[in-house]
């Protein structure tokens, strides 16, 4: 073999020994040039986006209602009535030129109930007559008519006749007598038996030089429950 082709079968063999190297280098650069590209596609901005009003035209309203029209009648007509149907207005009041009371039953009134036992008489009865002391009369009421009551149960359990009692009262104009103040009942059950004998009483009329007036009248009642 000559010098030549000894040359040359050692170049091959460099060749053939640097080759896998080059095409080492190759795809390693091959690589970084492709992370690089993709490296710079994510660093690019992110595009804008553009926001476009629309006028969109909506349909319009309906129209109001027609007002309503209310028919009043010949009896309504005489009556005060209210207008509530102005538009934007406050309230019309029509006043009528000929007002009707309505008259109410009688039916459905009822009568209050008085308890005449249970009023100060001394500031009920009318201030245009005045009270006066029975000894300053012309004479001195007697009793002209009276109910008998019967002692409380727990009177008769005791035992006890006779429970004289004191109370002051009022005569009016007509003799008809009102309690103004229970002065000693003696028993504290008396007190319901006292004010019914009141009550159902009748006096004479006390008398000023020969005039009716009221009078105040301390009085004494003798109950008297023994046989």
């Amino acid at each position: 073999m000559t010098a030549i082709d000894k040359k040359q079968t050692n170049a091959v063999n460099i060749l053939f020994k640097v080759m896998p190297w080059v095409f080492s280098l190759l795809l390693a650069g091959c690589l970084v040039m492709a992370m690089l590209m993709f490296k710079t596609n994510d660093l690019k901005p992110e595009e804008t986006v553009t926001i476009r009003t629309i006028d969109v035209a909506l349909p319009l309203p309906p129209p109001p209602p027609p007002p309503m029209e209310v028919e009043q009648t010949k009896s309504e007509s005489s009556s005060a009535s209210i207008d509530l149907l102005g538009m934007g207005e406050g309230p019309k009041i029509k006043y009528s030129d000929t007002p009707k009371l309505e008259k109410p039953k009688k039916s459905k009134l009822k009568l209050p109930k008085f308890d005449m036992s249970s009023l100060n008489l001394g500031q009920a009865i009318s201030v245009d007559f005045p009270i006066l002391e029975v000894k300053s009369l012309d004479q001195v009421p007697q009793v002209i008519s009276s109910k008998f009551f019967p002692p409380p149960k727990s009177i008769i359990r005791k035992g006890i006749k006779r429970i004289p009692t004191e109370v002051e009262i009022i005569i009016d104009q007509q003799g008809k007598p009102y309690i103004r103040k229970i002065i000693d009942p003696i028993y504290p059950e008396m007190i319901d038996t006292i004010r019914k004998w009141v009550k159902h009483a009748r006096f004479t009329v006390p008398k000023k030089n020969g005039q009716p007036v009221q009078a105040v009248y301390l009085y004494g009642i003798n109950f008297n429950y023994g046989r």
